[in-house]
């Protein structure tokens, strides 16, 4: 009788560790549970962000757009009202290698032609354009590409708005027969 009173004991107190073990692990599967609805939560949370965050980018590039559209018409605006442009003998050089060629350039190859540096055909480029005369821009692939706008190469031709050196066309003219001849 001893030894059932003893496991009788026994069994209550195993019960009842039992019993303070299941409510503890109701415990921590119920804060699991929170915890998981609000790590769903925040998900939801960061993908709406996200989503905006794409509208803002897309309506960022459309507004770049309009920008560039609305800079180039009033480049146009500003050439057609301009009668003559004085530009360096190095805009010169950038001017004529551009003007000869149709598809779009990379500033490095109007450098190789017009045997100038970089920076010194990145400055020509821009004071160019700030000046009016309406270089067209592309960028494919992470390059930027420049080329001269045709409706302004044919203006040009007609009525010379730019006035070239004749130093610097012939010596353009010489680069070119020296290209053409392999020297």
């Amino acid at each position: 009788m001893f030894f059932k009173a003893r496991n009788k004991c026994d069994y209550d107190t195993f019960k009842g560790h039992l019993e303070v073990m299941n409510h503890d692990f109701s415990n921590i599967k119920e804060e699991m549970e929170d915890h998981l609805q609000s790590i769903n939560e925040n998900t939801n949370e960061i993908e709406l962000q996200n989503n905006f965050i794409c509208e803002i980018d897309n309506r960022m590039t459309k507004m770049e757009e309009k920008m560039d559209e609305i800079h180039f018409l009033l480049k146009q605006m500003v050439t057609k009202a301009q009668l003559s442009v004085e530009l360096s003998k190095d805009e010169q050089r950038v001017f004529l290698i551009l003007y000869t060629h149709e598809k779009f350039m990379r500033p490095e190859a109007v450098s190789t032609k017009a045997l100038l540096e970089m920076e010194i055909v990145e400055e020509a480029l821009t004071s160019m354009a700030d000046k009016g005369i309406p270089i067209e821009r592309e960028i494919l692939d992470g390059n930027v590409y420049f080329r001269m706008n045709p409706e302004f190469k044919l203006r040009q031709a007609k009525e010379q708005i730019i006035k070239i050196d004749s130093e610097v066309t012939g010596q353009y003219q010489n680069t070119l027969l020296k290209q053409f001849f392999g020297n």
